[in-house]
């Protein structure tokens, strides 16, 4: 059913592009570690070490932002990361305001400073 639906609805994976390229490209500019994701679907930040990608975590899930870090022994200590998942359904500003609070969440700010 979903291979109809791919081939019935072609701008769902345009969109699903459009939304991988857009956040990968606001993750660099703002200076976050994406290795060497290419854009696509799931695009990683790599936070340095498995307690720090535990704690941005819960951070984010406190703001609305689910994503789930890859920690030790998945990978070494020093390359835990989160892993965001992106979907054709993700909008332009859920994207900004998602770099947004990881940047500021990485700077030591707490969940209820970056709500606002």
């Amino acid at each position: 059913e979903s291979l109809h639906i791919l081939a019935a609805e072609p701008e769902r994976v345009a969109r699903l592009q459009a939304n991988s390229a857009l956040f990968l490209r606001l993750a660099k500019q703002a200076g976050l570690d994406t290795g060497t994701s290419a854009g696509h679907a799931i695009v990683p930040v790599i936070v340095g070490s498995s307690v720090g990608a535990a704690r941005l975590s819960q951070a984010l899930f406190e703001l609305g932002i689910n994503v789930q870090p890859i920690l030790y022994p998945a990978v070494p200590d020093s390359s835990a990361r989160l892993r965001f998942f992106l979907s054709s359904e993700h909008t332009e500003a859920q994207i900004r305001a998602t770099i947004e609070a990881v940047v500021a969440a990485m700077a030591g700010a707490r969940p209820a400073e970056i709500a606002g």
